[in-house]
């Protein structure tokens, strides 16, 4: 599993607060061991743990 932070506008997205000044989404990606395909994605909020997806 790994993760990406994507970083938004705070102004535009005042519902994906990260920190106090910086909005954020996290896409949690599951790619196959034998190939580069992902077998699941979800995007969840920025402050959200791997651990807390898998």
């Amino acid at each position: 599993m790994d993760s990406t932070v994507i970083d938004l506008c705070l102004k535009l997205y005042p519902w994906a607060r990260f920190r106090s000044t910086k909005a954020a989404v996290k896409l949690h990606t599951v790619i196959q061991v034998d190939g580069s395909l992902p077998t699941f994605m979800t995007v969840t909020e920025g402050n959200v743990h791997d651990i807390t997806v898998a």
